[in-house]
């Protein structure tokens, strides 16, 4: 039965395999059997099944950090994992830093909760999502990584983009925040 979840789900199957190009409303209710009005009475527009397509393979990350312990390693393992969950759907790269309003709204208000002003809320935040993504970005196999012209040995390692590296950033990020918000 036609219902949200699988209408994300078969759009995010979509764009796996073929980008973002490949999913209209047309080609999914043909993937889903349908016809394209049917999904209408599920998603008001293609924005929202954008937004529910983001929403899906945001559900895959796993964060065990628990939000009200220890904030800094909480915030770590959020973006590192939004890095992951990038690198498996790297055709989702082009909307991952503009289909974060929801999200973002709870992010900032819980950096606010804690002792945060909200400039260094929305500057922290910007910080981490520009962080992750470009690490994904970078990750991808798709995505010149501008080691040409470099000696190989140099060249290999330029284009290694390692996910301890990301975390070690997003550390640094979060630290630096932390002792502004001490001083």
């Amino acid at each position: 039965m036609l219902n949200p979840d699988l209408i994300f789900e078969k759009a995010l199957e979509i764009v796996d395999a073929e980008g973002l190009d490949a999913l209209t409303m047309r080609r999914l209710a043909g993937d889903l059997g349908v016809e394209a009005a049917s999904l209408y009475h599920h998603i008001a527009d293609k924005q929202a099944l954008l937004d529910g397509v983001i929403g899906r393979a945001r559900a895959e990350m796993v964060v065990t950090a628990d939000p009200m312990g220890e904030w800094m390693p909480f915030l770590e393992e959020v973006f590192v994992e939004y890095r992951r969950m990038l690198v498996a759907h790297p055709n989702l790269l082009d909307l991952a830093g503009w289909r974060l309003e929801n999200n973002m709204e709870d992010g900032l208000a819980y950096l606010i909760s804690i002792g945060f002003s909200l400039d260094d809320a929305v500057e922290m935040m910007q910080s981490l999502v520009a962080l992750a993504v470009g690490f994904a970005m970078f990750s991808v196999p798709r995505t010149p990584k501008g080691e040409r012209g470099l000696p190989p040995e140099m060249a290999a390692r330029m284009g290694d983009w390692r996910e301890e590296t990301c975390t070690r950033m997003a550390r640094l990020i979060l630290e630096s925040f932390e002792r502004r918000r001490q001083a």
